[in-house]
């Protein structure tokens, strides 16, 4: 297991980063325009401020790692908006803390009605590996600067940490088997386009209960990790929050699994639970 996808192991839960990593190149290239992007207000029932989500990874047999989502308790001011600040927290553990000693960081600010992010910090420390950047987002006029430069984005585009939670809002209350959302996603300096797809219904037992919830699969790109362009597949609670309980996924030198431990503040009662 390579230092570079310790962090993505650490973040699996989201399907999010770990899809991103499986990539060899950006799937959507932006083109510059003129257009102003709209700011639409989205009905976000989801989550809410003080919510915090926490999960313990598992690579193969061995403990790899926690994981920790906070989203801050009162809402910033970022831009003149009032925004989420929401940050993720992966440390390894086990064989995995002594191989490469993980201590990973994001801060994500995140628009409270158009769930976008404004601006993103990256700090990223694997053994002798590190590092850094700091993600500025202009929605309205379609761009991304960072250390790595600045390119164009389409409208609604997600980073690392906003994606998560802009897939939890989204509305599969009417969702056929089959059925695809996608995501416009931005991360070091390229643009993807992340495809997640309902595959159905499962009773899921975890260590804090069981739940009704709803099966995703994040529609990956074959490469180095992944087996197949749909090995990870994502259980998120069947119910208004969306939480999500667990990921796993094969890859090539084995599997990742990544379970809730813990969640605390929810905006909603947790109806999926059936004991």
């Amino acid at each position: 297991m390579k230092n570079k996808y310790v962090l993505y192991a650490l973040l699996i839960l989201g399907g999010i980063a770990s899809s991103v990593v499986a990539f060899e190149k950006p799937l959507l290239i932006v083109p510059k325009t003129n257009k102003v992007n709209e700011l639409k207000k989205l009905n976000n029932q989801a989550f809410t401020y003080g919510e915090k989500l926490n999960y313990r990874v598992h690579y193969g047999p061995f403990s790899a790692g926690n994981c920790e989502f906070v989203v801050g308790d009162n809402p910033v001011e970022v831009n003149n908006r009032k925004s989420y600040h929401i940050k993720v927290v992966g440390r390894s553990a086990g064989m995995v803390d002594a191989m490469f000693n993980v201590r990973d960081e994001f801060e994500s600010y995140v628009d409270e009605e158009a769930i976008i992010p404004w601006k993103q910090i990256k700090k990223v420390k694997e053994g002798s590996y590190t590092d850094s950047d700091f993600i500025i987002f202009d929605q309205k006029n379609g761009f991304a600067t960072s250390r790595r430069g600045k390119i164009s984005i389409e409208a609604q585009t997600q980073d690392v940490v906003s994606a998560i939670y802009f897939a939890r809002i989204t509305d599969m209350s009417d969702a056929k088997i089959g059925d695809i959302f996608p995501v416009n996603f931005y991360m070091d300096g390229e643009n993807y386009l992340l495809r997640f797809k309902y595959v159905g219904k499962e009773k899921l037992k975890t260590d804090i209960g069981t739940f009704n919830t709803l099966v995703i699969k994040p529609q990956l790109i074959k490469g180095r990790v992944f087996k197949d362009d749909e090995a990870l597949t994502l259980w998120v609670t069947d119910d208004e929050n969306k939480i999500p309980l667990m990921v796993e996924s094969s890859i090539f030198v084995g599997s990742i699994r990544a379970q809730i431990t813990k969640m605390e503040k929810l905006k909603n009662p947790v109806t999926s639970r059936i004991k």
